[in-house]
């Protein structure tokens, strides 16, 4: 009989004990390993327009990625950026500031309105998110987010584009749902 394990269940194995938080910490660049690194990894998900990079298909892909030249993206403040990310203004801004645009005295601006304008979905609900991160807080928004984009029938994580749970087929709260219910409200 094989005993050995494949990448994914060491992955899997290492993540349910211990010494998951080591090997998150250098994943996501955690700065520290005391206190739940789940809870630091998930703070650099929130990216500076109001997305949450935790449900970004260029993210999950590069989180599930056996072949490290097939990481595209970590999230808005990792190392590892996807071209869109690297040209992002408000990120820009953000950094010279020291100031996200949802923490901005001059929100919204003209680059916060030219993005969450464009139209698409995700980006409606990027400035949903602004604002419901001003009236609560980032901490509690991340949170929210991570159970928000968690499939409620089998803890999968889905993604902006899915309709539907890419592993069990449950339908989900889409974020084309999301941005008409906030365009509905907001009207």
């Amino acid at each position: 009989m094989d005993n050995r394990m494949d990448r994914r269940e060491f992955l899997g194995a290492v993540a349910k004990t211990g010494c998951g938080c080591a090997l998150a910490a250098s994943f996501a660049g955690c700065a520290s390993l005391s206190g739940n690194s789940n809870s630091r990894k998930e703070s650099k998900l929130g990216a500076y327009c109001g997305l949450y990079c935790g449900a970004c298909s260029l993210y999950l892909a590069s989180v599930k990625a056996a072949d490290p030249s097939k990481v595209v993206c970590l999230g808005c403040k990792s190392d590892k950026l996807a071209e869109h990310c690297l040209k992002c203004t408000m990120k820009d801004c953000a950094k010279e500031k020291n100031s996200a645009p949802r923490q901005c005295s001059q929100f919204p601006c003209e680059k916060t309105k030219a993005f969450h304008t464009s139209g698409k979905d995700m980006v409606k609900v990027a400035e949903k998110n602004c604002y419901s991160i001003r009236q609560t807080s980032y901490p509690v928004w991340i949170k929210q987010q991570a159970k928000r984009w968690t499939c409620g029938n089998c803890g999968s994580t889905f993604s902006f584009s899915d309709e539907t749970c890419p592993n069990c087929k449950a339908d989900v709260y889409s974020c084309k749902e999301e941005a008409i219910d906030y365009m509905e409200k907001r009207a």
